[in-house]
């Protein structure tokens, strides 16, 4: 019999591969699909579609026009996951993170992406921004992507009490998980010889201009399942795996409540 081995990266995609899987069965308003799947193998991109209130565009008032679905499309490129996957956002869009207009990248900051981070808390924190639970508009580090947006935030948005992320007053508060299991969903992990990925300071994610997925061997993978422990000192949400980000309130570094 013949031992196969298999290279961290893959190893890697299948771990994604659970970890969105349990968002199909966890949550009301999010749904991923796989695209240019080969049978047998981990996709390496995926489609994920937000069923929330977010905000689509601006009239020519300043008013804001909502929409409720919202499309992005993500890519584990090459250099997946030692850096975090390329972003595309597909449907319309106005928010200080994400551009408005092509080649519709998404920003995020160093701690939305982790080694013990994954595609599900990406994801989660993409849905906050939806909502603007999440976003920088501020002329501060991380600095916000679309200028437009961000401009239009500050001197019309906050003003008015559209959003303001300090006063918890957002476009839409559904929940990532149903309220019946938000509580007790764990991170999945994977056993693995490889090194965690390093931190990254600040990530620009580029939109994704690489062929399809090519096939890779499959492979057995070892799963276990943890329960958050920490909670954010601000809002007392739960972390989500290492990160010390609260995708609620959008507090980076809060203290943790134990």
């Amino acid at each position: 019999m013949s031992t196969k081995f298999y290279d961290p990266r893959t190893q890697r995609l299948e771990l994604e591969r659970q970890r969105l899987l349990l968002i199909n069965s966890e949550s009301e308003f999010v749904r991923v699909e796989g695209l240019d799947v080969v049978p047998g193998e981990p996709p390496e991109r995926y489609k994920v579609s937000f069923f929330c209130r977010g905000i689509a565009a601006i009239d020519a008032s300043q008013a804001p026009v909502f929409s409720e679905t919202h499309e992005v499309e993500i890519y584990c490129h090459s250099d997946f996951p030692a850096e975090v996957p390329w972003l595309h956002w597909n449907s319309p869009i106005w928010h200080p993170n994400i551009e408005h207009a092509e080649p519709k990248n998404v920003c995020v900051n160093k701690a939305a992406w982790r080694a013990g981070m994954g595609l599900d808390d990406l994801c989660r924190q993409m849905f906050d921004m939806v909502q603007y639970k999440n976003y920088h508009a501020t002329h501060s580090p991380p600095y916000p992507l679309d200028p437009l947006a961000a401009k239009w935030v500050l001197e019309y948005a906050e003003p008015r009490g559209i959003v303001d992320k300090s006063r918890r007053v957002y476009v839409d508060d559904r929940p990532f998980y149903k309220p019946t299991v938000r509580e007790r969903v764990g991170k999945i992990q994977i056993q693995t010889l490889s090194e965690p990925a390093p931190l990254l300071s600040r990530v620009r994610i580029r939109s994704m201009d690489e062929g399809p997925a090519q096939a890779r061997p499959s492979r057995v993978v070892v799963i276990k399942t943890a329960l958050p422990s920490r909670r954010c000192g601000n809002c007392g949400t739960a972390f989500i795996g290492e990160s010390d980000f609260c995708f609620t309130c959008g507090v980076a570094g809060a203290s943790p409540q134990k």
